[in-house]
């Protein structure tokens, strides 16, 4: 009974609302430092499946370069899983480091019960102890991992501020918004395009004043439907690494 009253609740939270049919999408990205320095390339995938009847998203990465805090060149693959039955929450993820010879460097997983509200956070880096976490997580949390194909379903018309939850990797939980920063003409490697900007706010404490040491992160997004992600300017992975900006690169043209 308990179960049946708190999906009843959750069907009414403000998630991003997924579409009733989320399309086959896929892509290459090219980040560089803020001085102009080639740091990492990546392809990218998106596409619907079905977990245990339902509807969901898969979204996968398979990139190269330099990446924080990892001295010298890596190599990593991403797969996350979305439910898309009606609001998008993340079921599970898991990122996979070597070295660019292959060798093993870390291991992380989350795997995520969104009726229970509960994520289960697992890391095993070469030659340590595995660590484990349990954390107790509010129903609009979002994850890095596949971020920007969630985002675009973002109502970018809406004036008001869009607020939600980040899980990040350390792992800790932001209370973010997402606020509209108006119209953008962008040049990317893939072309230029008219975007709307998204800014990433968090909100950190009394007064928010914390936030204004937090490098900002913005997000651009097409004005024409389907609103695909074009552009990302911020930190790499989190607070205290390196700020980047990552486009949409050449062979990925809409």
């Amino acid at each position: 009974m308990f179960r049946i009253a708190l999906l009843v609740l959750l069907s009414g939270l403000d998630l991003i609302k997924a579409p009733t049919a989320v399309p086959s999408d896929s892509g290459a990205v090219v980040v560089s430092a803020r001085n102009g320095e080639r740091r990492w390339t990546a392809n990218w995938t998106m596409e619907p499946i079905e977990r245990e009847g339902k509807k969901a998203v898969r979204f996968t990465e398979r990139g190269q370069g330099h990446v924080s805090p990892f001295p010298g060149e890596v190599r990593w693959s991403i797969e996350s899983t979305w439910s898309a039955e009606t609001g998008f929450q993340p079921l599970d993820s898991e990122k996979i480091i070597t070295s660019a010879t292959g060798a093993p460097l870390v291991t992380e997983r989350k795997h995520f019960d969104p009726v229970k509200g509960i994520a289960q956070f697992e890391r095993q880096r070469a030659g340590a102890q595995p660590e484990e976490e349990s954390l107790t997580l509010p129903p609009d949390t979002l994850i890095a991992e596949g971020i920007a194909g969630v985002l675009r379903y973002l109502m970018f018309e809406q004036a008001k501020p869009f607020p939600a939850h980040l899980l990040s990797n350390e792992p800790r939980l932001y209370s973010v918004t997402f606020e509209n920063r108006g119209l953008e003409h962008v040049k990317t490697p893939a072309g230029e395009f008219d975007c709307y900007k998204i800014e990433m706010v968090p909100h950190l404490g009394v007064l928010n004043v914390v936030r204004y040491f937090y490098p900002k992160a913005f997000f651009w997004f097409t004005v024409a439907p389907p609103h695909f992600w074009v552009r990302y300017e911020g930190p790499e992975s989190g607070p205290r690494t390196p700020e980047i900006i990552m486009e949409l690169d050449r062979g990925s043209r809409r």
